[in-house]
């Protein structure tokens, strides 16, 4: 499976999730999604919102089983390398 997220969609907005199966436990990383939209020619994004306390906003979730940390930094060092190479 390929999922595709856009800089658009992009937010800060991030939850940490918990979640014990038999003896193990999960941690999952969210990363909640704003889709822009067009309203009077201005460009904006916010959560999707049926009505107030529900919350309806896609999200992409990383779910840890303690190497998670070790591939996101190994992701930053390698965006930060490309960045890097961008400036010379």
């Amino acid at each position: 499976m390929r999922v595709n997220v856009y800089a658009e969609e992009l937010t800060d907005r991030i939850e940490i999730e918990p979640k014990q199966i038999g003896s193990r436990t999960f941690v999952g990383l969210r990363f909640f999604l704003e889709l822009p939209v067009t309203i009077n020619g201005e460009q904006v994004k916010g959560p999707f919102m049926h009505r107030l306390g529900d919350d309806d906003s896609s999200a992409v979730t990383f779910w840890d089983d303690g190497s998670l940390r070790v591939l996101l930094r190994k992701a930053l060092e390698a965006l930060d390398a490309h960045y890097a190479k961008q400036e010379r």
